[in-house]
């Protein structure tokens, strides 16, 4: 699939990331929009780089959110994964429920959160270069 007007799964995942990311930088600051909605995205976004990750390994991946439980897969197949992987694991509970709850207590800084999850976008799309 790598030709032509299809783009490889990993591209497709890499895009939709840099799409949640886009987003967030846009609504950021727009006190219409709620924090943990903004959360979500970048969780979504991050999640969908380590299945860019998977992808690019041929590693069978189950449909979770949980980013905990992708970041374990992805160590059990040596995929090489930054240091700071540790901090975006706590964007799980953004998945599903805290986009559904009013919370605004205790929530990430959005804006340190997006700025490691973009950090983790060029992690990821390094690595896609390298393996041209």
């Amino acid at each position: 699939m790598g030709n032509g007007p299809f783009l490889d799964q990993q591209a497709i995942f890499v895009l939709k990331a840099r799409q949640d990311f886009s987003l967030v930088h846009e609504v950021m600051g727009n006190n219409k929009v709620a924090p943990e909605i903004m959360l979500f995205h970048i969780q979504q976004g991050v999640e969908k780089l380590i299945k860019a990750l998977f992808c690019i390994h041929a590693v069978r991946f189950p449909k979770t959110h949980d980013l905990d439980e992708l970041v374990e897969l992805a160590l059990e197949h040596n995929i090489p994964l930054p240091p700071f992987m540790e901090t975006l694991t706590e964007l799980s509970p953004y998945a599903v429920e805290w986009r559904y709850a009013i919370l605004h207590d205790d929530l990430h800084d959005i804006a340190a959160m997006l700025e490691q999850a973009e950090k983790f976008l060029q992690f990821v799309e390094s690595f896609l270069n390298s393996q041209k």
